[in-house]
């Protein structure tokens, strides 16, 4: 009888303390976890949004069982993303006055060509010529879309025109070769139109090479050299200026945008969140 009630003593007392162990085990790691949303809490406080951001993830992913906890640490997460994009925003916006700056001190210089039926129109600087196809020459242009491209014309002679290459002293740059298929040939002369992505290295290489003194036509039969002007090559540049200020106001804009979008959702959470209520 006495062993009897001994061994069942000894099973209450063992799951007693297994209980009582697990309690200790489960306040622990609510210890640790709330203990890491306060610290988190004064990161965000702190400004140190990106430190408080990984500990609520900590939070999150190593505590799956403290819904409560976490649920706080969402709240908190959103107030870190808020405080985040806000600081992004200044300088975003500092980045897109300076861009509009940019782009207003150099449109005076330029002037809109509105091309043929079906084509797009472009910008071409105030005292170039639209009449390019009379004579060999290149030209730089900026379309409507804010790229550089370039446009190269070879009058009386059918070379097989495909390329062009700006020359400083020993120094070259050789755009990519244009198909065939986008030739056109007129009465004798040959055009080719180097797109944005053809005409960007030669473009910007120009930019640290404004003193380049030649460019040739290349084609698959023969090639053909001109002067590259300081006039000329002082317009190819300023397009190329023009359509980076460009690019840059469009990148500008669309950063301001994109963090204006999450700065709403992180309100929206916040606002759709119960506030947590402080223990007694």
């Amino acid at each position: 009888m006495f062993n009897v009630v001994n061994k069942y003593s000894s099973a209450a007392l063992g799951a007693v303390m297994l209980a009582m162990l697990s309690a200790s085990c489960g306040n622990a790691e609510r210890d640790a976890a709330e203990e890491m949303s306060a610290r988190s809490a004064e990161m965000i406080e702190a400004r140190d949004y990106v430190g408080a951001i990984s500990l609520l993830d900590t939070i999150d992913n190593r505590y799956r069982s403290l819904t409560d906890v976490r649920r706080t640490a969402m709240r908190l997460r959103a107030q870190a993303i808020e405080g985040m994009t806000l600081d992004s925003i200044s300088a975003a916006d500092m980045r897109l006055a300076t861009a509009r700056l940019a782009v207003d001190s150099l449109a005076p210089g330029f002037r809109h060509v509105d091309s043929s039926v079906g084509l797009e129109g472009y910008w071409l600087p105030v005292k170039d010529t639209d009449k390019v196809l009379t004579s060999t020459c290149i030209q730089g242009r900026v379309s409507d879309d804010g790229h550089f491209y370039l446009v190269a014309n070879l009058s009386g002679r059918r070379i097989g025109l495909n390329a062009v290459e700006f020359v400083s002293g020993s120094e070259s740059a050789v755009s990519p070769l244009v198909p065939s298929s986008r030739l056109i040939s007129v009465e004798g002369s040959e055009t080719i139109s180097l797109s944005p992505e053809e005409a960007d290295e030669i473009g910007h290489w120009l930019l640290e090479h404004p003193s380049a003194s030649a460019y040739v036509l290349r084609g698959s039969k023969a090639s053909v050299r001109g002067k590259m002007t300081p006039v000329l090559c002082g317009r190819m540049i300023a397009c190329v200026r023009y359509a980076d200020a460009l690019q840059e106001l469009r990148a500008a804009s669309v950063r301001r945008e994109m963090l204006e979008r999450r700065l709403q959702i992180a309100r929206d959470q916040l606002a759709n969140m119960p506030v947590p209520q402080e223990k007694k």
